[in-house]
């Protein structure tokens, strides 16, 4: 099993990416090293946000990969990979999970996971990738500014061992990773589609040239979302091109 394999453990972090890229910075890193904290003081969320965890209650972690096989435009097949492993370990605890594009994991309409991935090109070529993943495990008091947050403590109303959860999550994640070096990339991409947040569901949107209400078909090779406006008008949408408000 390469992710892992080597695992580093902190009490207390200001971000486990942050400290993924420092340890890149000073010395090669065994693939797989997944980084874990117990807590984590500046948790870093996509768009400049913060991860907001309670010391020892969630799954706070960061994986180091060298995806050297894949090209510099194929980099959202790694945010594919990372959010179907987490969607199908979240599986074996509950159903109705889902993935919403672009980094978020869904238990019905409520935020149970989010991924940040943090990529390092050289040329056209990956040269090394930061994976943030925020599950959130135990924790059932969250600060009010959070709309919709949900773990499985909430749903299931048990506690769960953290180490244990650890070891699901990366011999799933190690799975699903697998199937990208070894060039499962149709299967990949039709997994991920089919798991997509309200996949095909007339749903409303913020775009740049204002409010727009239609269906998500899918994702590009870029990852970017397709919007589907009606009359075979269908429209590609960037990370911070679109947002959903219903």
């Amino acid at each position: 099993m390469l992710i892992g394999s080597n695992i580093i453990y902190r009490e207390k972090v200001s971000s486990t990416n942050e400290l993924a890229a420092e340890m890149l910075a000073g010395k090669t890193v065994v693939e797989g090293t997944v980084i874990y904290a117990g807590e984590q003081c500046k948790g870093k969320g996509q768009r400049g946000n913060e991860w907001v965890s309670e010391a020892g209650k969630n799954l706070t972690v960061s994986i180091i990969l060298y995806p050297g096989f894949l090209e510099a435009d194929q980099q959202f097949m790694i945010s594919k990979v990372i959010s179907l492993s987490i969607a199908g370990f979240l599986d074996a605890y509950s159903d109705a999970i889902s993935i919403k594009w672009p980094n978020d994991i869904y238990h019905k309409d409520d935020k149970i996971a989010g991924i940040l991935i943090e990529n390092s090109l050289e040329g056209n070529k990956i040269q090394n990738c930061i994976v943030g993943a925020g599950i959130n495990i135990n924790q059932v008091n969250y600060p009010p500014e959070i709309s919709n947050p949900v773990s499985l403590n909430i749903i299931n109303k048990r506690e769960y061992d953290i180490a244990d959860i650890l070891a699901e999550f990366c011999k799933t994640c190690d799975k699903w990773y697998s199937r990208l070096r070894e060039g499962q990339l149709d299967y990949i991409n039709k997994q991920y589609r089919s798991r997509l947040y309200r996949l095909n569901v007339a749903s409303d949107f913020i775009t740049p040239e204002g409010p727009v209400r239609g269906r998500i078909r899918g994702v590009d090779r870029f990852g970017r979302i397709k919007i589907d406006k009606g009359n075979g008008n269908t429209i590609v949408y960037g990370f911070r091109e679109i947002e959903f408000t219903g």
